[in-house]
């Protein structure tokens, strides 16, 4: 997928998370965030790496279950 920089506040909507998860993710350096040119206030978030960020604590999430049902 190519590189989708977007506000904080679009991928929320698009993944479907809260936006001050993604902002907290990018002030512990978890994800990548660039300088919006159009607006100081906010940050730009590459859209592919926090999709593949989620399908990672997804599976995490995943095993976890599993194991609490043994």
């Amino acid at each position: 997928m190519a590189e989708q920089w977007v506000t904080m506040k679009v991928a929320a909507g698009k993944l479907g998370i809260p936006a001050n998860r993604i902002s907290r993710w990018a002030n512990r350096g978890l994800i990548q965030v660039k300088p919006n040119p159009f607006d100081r206030r906010s940050r730009l978030v590459n859209l592919a790496e926090l999709q593949e960020k989620l399908a990672d604590l997804n599976a995490i999430q995943g095993i976890d279950s599993d194991n609490d049902d043994e």
